[in-house]
């Protein structure tokens, strides 16, 4: 009867194990999937390495695989790609001092049309 229960326990304890190391791969998956859709490729530059089918995006997509599958974080991969290949390879780049005109840009020219417009509208 001992053996019965102790069989029982085990096969409980390797489902719950079974089961954990499923959501574990599913989560990968699921940051594999993100990170691949978020990734432009350096060759087409309008498809991401999911899309493409590029040497370099299959080789991207390889890349980010290996590093999902060591257990890196959406911040480490997106870091080690934009320092590998620039911001341009993020289809959202980060801000900082280095893209501020990126950001920046669109806003300054609205308002420096904006301030013509309204100067000229003014003077007539």
């Amino acid at each position: 009867m001992k053996v019965i229960k102790d069989f029982i326990y085990a096969g409980i304890l390797i489902s719950i194990i079974q089961i954990g190391a499923l959501a574990d791969a599913k989560k990968d998956d699921i940051l594999y999937n993100q990170m691949i859709t978020e990734i432009r490729c350096m060759v087409c530059q309008n498809q991401n390495i999911a899309e493409s089918e590029a040497p370099l995006a299959i080789d991207l997509r390889n890349k980010v695989r290996e590093m999902v599958d060591e257990g890196k974080d959406e911040d480490y991969i997106k870091g080690y790609m934009s320092e590998r290949y620039s911001d341009f390879i993020l289809y959202e780049p980060s801000f900082s001092p280095r893209n501020l005109i990126l950001w920046l840009g669109p806003f300054l020219f609205l308002f420096i049309i904006s301030y013509y417009f309204f100067r000229r509208s003014l003077k007539k």
